[in-house]
């Protein structure tokens, strides 16, 4: 409830007069309708949640006309699902009302501080993307430039590119996120968009909504306020002996030039995106030492082990300038100018096809060969019968992890323990 206070003038002998307004509420609290069945909250068919409040009538003066959202609540299965993005919404439609987000104008009230004209959907998000430009990594701002022109393309199929920046409301991003959810295919694929793959949108597109609210471009951002979806994240399957083994006869027969390039990812356990950055230059074969810059180190300085050191000997480095990329489509150190993430796609369709003829699923990629050295070392680790601990502080130095809990929750996920034969510990035959 807003209160204006105004102090009339009079002598000052005299009482001072107090005029007070009190201008009423636009809105009521939003809720979430839990449809019931014998007294419990139901999810079966016909049995509609969502979100409601009610908005004060400009003709009438009461709270009588009624919005219902239900923003994807109905496709959650279970009761606590949908209570959990139910309540999520809930606060959501809170934070913009608070704001001032108006439900039938579908805009937000424009603060007198704003400091920006107002512009377009599209100027204002690549305004935003300029910025982040100065303070973001190289391989941040790919998933930033990706996410966005996956939005801008969308906005631009459904009439919102040239759209005042205000008009753009919280309901308009949902029609974005149900498109990715339940809408999109990849052309070559054919599949859809996994929730991991939703949220990463979701949070780049935040990411820059925040940048034009401090820039006081727009009041708030309402984007970070809506619930990230349910998602159940694949991740890269480790590879054991034999199907190592199986997967570089197939590299031998069909693109042999991966074979390197996947030796990279096995000995000094570096990424994709690690190795795709490598230049001739940061190969020492007198020291044998190379330099990469890493998740978590711009310069780091890994030993080229003997295992790898006849894979580089193979790949005649010294016929080659050193800012050359190591790896490029050429099969050959080379001028390589793109984007990073082109890079790291380039050899990741080049792996697909390799573990599509195998018979591979979705669980497995290029990420696999990282995942499958770290356990063959765990494993040999375990064989010369290390206590964990030990086997740990050997593996970050190895792994790059920067902390214990790091490498632990890596092992957690990664890690299929199978304990030792333990028949000795019982005490009776059966």
């Amino acid at each position: 409830m807003k209160i204006e206070i105004n102090i009339t003038k009079g002598p000052t002998s005299g009482p001072t007069t107090f005029e007070i307004n009190m201008s009423k509420k636009q809105y009521s609290q939003p809720k979430l309708y839990i449809p019931k069945k014998n007294g419990k909250p139901t999810v079966q068919p016909g049995n509609y949640w969502y979100v409601w409040f009610l908005w004060r009538n400009p003709e009438s003066g009461n709270l009588d006309i009624k919005f219902k959202y239900k923003k994807g609540i109905n496709r959650q299965k279970t009761v606590k699902e949908r209570k959990a993005v139910g309540l999520a919404l809930v606060k959501a439609y809170e934070t913009a009302l608070d704001r001032g987000w108006n439900p039938i104008t579908k805009t937000a009230a424009r603060e007198k501080s704003t400091r920006k004209k107002a512009t377009t959907l599209e100027k204002a998000l690549k305004y935003a993307f300029e910025i982040k430009k100065g303070t973001k990594k190289d391989s941040t701002l790919h998933g930033y430039e990706f996410h966005l022109n996956r939005f801008l393309e969308w906005a631009k199929n459904n009439g919102y590119l040239g759209m005042d920046i205000y008009q753009f409301s919280i309901d308009n991003f949902y029609e974005f996120m149900d498109y990715i959810r339940f809408e999109y295919t990849n052309e070559i694929t054919g599949e859809g968009i996994s929730g991991s793959s939703v949220n990463n949108h979701k949070r780049s597109l935040s990411s820059l909504f925040t940048t034009l609210k401090n820039e006081r471009m727009i009041p708030f951002n309402f984007i970070k306020d809506i619930p990230t979806v349910d998602s159940d994240p694949v991740n890269n399957k480790a590879f054991t002996i034999e199907e190592l083994m199986r997967i570089k006869a197939e590299m031998q027969k069909e693109d042999p030039y991966l074979i390197p390039f996947f030796s990279f990812i096995l000995y000094p356990v570096l990424r994709p995106m690690e190795i795709c950055r490598l230049k001739v230059s940061d190969i020492n074969t007198q020291n044998w030492m190379l330099n990469v810059e890493t998740k978590t180190d711009k310069d780091s300085t890994r030993r080229i082990i003997r295992k790898l050191q006849p894979t580089i000997e193979n790949m005649n480095l010294d016929k080659y300038p050193g800012k050359y990329n190591l790896f490029t489509p050429k099969n050959e150190p080379a001028a390589w100018d793109v984007a990073l993430k082109s890079k790291v796609d380039h050899f990741g369709l080049r792996f697909r096809k390799i573990k599509n003829n195998l018979g591979f699923g979705r669980e497995y990629g290029l990420y696999s060969g990282r995942h499958t050295a770290i356990m063959n070392l765990y494993n040999s680790y375990v064989d010369k019968g290390m206590g964990e601990m030990e086997i740990l502080l050997k593996l970050m130095p190895i792994t790059q992890h920067r902390s214990l809990a790091g490498i632990k929750n890596y092992l957690r996920q990664h890690k299929q323990s199978i304990p030792p034969d333990h028949s000795d510990l019982y005490t009776f035959d059966f």
